[in-house]
């Protein structure tokens, strides 16, 4: 094991150009981050905390953990449709060598280069293996989407597909994966390395009523959607687009996707080419309804059908 401050320079050396950007005017190594906003623009913050054998294998590859660990925080920008900007890192683990420090934050900067986000700080403790991710992003002023919006007659729309990332949680290879040997549309690919759908997030600003991060599973998501914005809503399960070979049962529930929930009363044609344009599907799957009990009735080619709940943290 190394010093601690040799490790942190390690890291902010293995960081490189994913250390500082546009709006970046002190970075990691000093006691604080100094970063600037837009003017006319609202800060966005988010924070997740990865638990090594709750959220990931303790012993997987340290640049895939790098990887996952800074998209599955930056979902939660892309559902208020805001732009990501900065980011601090804290890990804690019992034992930090030098070598699993660099892996780790090559596949930070990684994420960090495809998202268009700067890592500008973060700590390192001893103690079992958790990862906290605090992002930060901004929108124009009075232009971030919350989960609230939504109303009667407004269609939901589900992003990409559902259910991949849940067939790599069966596979036995799951924690042997570095990023190198990914094949990204793959279930091991989709757990990895989940894409946060940030071009659509920012192009739905003004057009969606409503969005949710349906990370923790569409039908828990879409509960939460619906009760944020105190309507109901009927479900269509042979609607969700489903990861090949995924179950629509299983994929309706299954955590870890990364996709978006969103709520519009635009013409879906208006829907399909900003998805378009944003490189990914958006499909309907359900309309909202007037109701104060924020229920959500899934039904299978009009029968209705029971949906179990997605993950719980507790």
């Amino acid at each position: 094991m190394s010093d601690e401050f040799d490790l942190i320079g390690l890291i902010i050396a293995a960081l490189g150009d994913a250390a500082t950007g546009p709006g970046v005017v002190v970075g990691p190594g000093d006691d604080a981050a100094v970063m600037e906003v837009p003017k006319a623009h609202q800060l966005v913050v988010s924070t997740d905390t990865l638990v090594a054998d709750r959220h990931y294998p303790a012993g997987a590859c340290a640049d895939a953990i790098g990887y996952r660990s800074l998209a599955v925080a930056t979902s939660d920008l892309a559902a208020m449709g805001a732009e990501p900007a900065y980011a601090t890192v804290s890990l804690v683990i019992e034992r930090l060598t030098r070598g699993w420090a660099k892996r780790y934050a090559n596949g930070l900067a990684w994420a960090a280069r495809d998202f268009g986000i700067a890592i500008v700080g973060g700590n390192v403790a001893r103690g079992p293996q958790s990862i906290t991710v605090t992002v930060h992003g901004h929108v124009p002023a009075g232009h971030a989407i919350t989960r609230s919006g939504g109303m009667p007659g407004d269609r939901i729309y589900v992003t990409g597909t559902l259910g991949g990332a849940g067939l790599a949680l069966g596979d036995e290879g799951l924690g042997e994966c570095s990023l190198d040997a990914l094949i990204h549309d793959s279930p091991l690919g989709r757990y990895w390395m989940p894409q946060p759908r940030i071009a659509l997030g920012i192009a739905l600003r003004g057009v969606a009523s409503a969005a949710i991060d349906i990370s923790d599973g569409l039908s828990s998501d879409l509960a939460h959607l619906c009760r944020a914005s105190r309507t109901g809503c009927d479900a269509e399960l042979s609607s969700v687009p489903v990861f090949a070979g995924a179950q629509p049962l299983d994929a309706a529930a299954a955590g870890d996707d990364y996709e978006l929930a969103f709520a519009s009363a635009a013409d879906p044609s208006v829907i399909e080419n900003l998805a378009r344009q944003a490189g990914v599907a958006a499909t309907p799957i359900a309309t909202l309804h007037e109701g104060s009990d924020s229920a959500v009735r899934w039904f299978d080619h009009g029968v209705p059908v029971q949906v179990r709940e997605g993950f719980r943290h507790f």
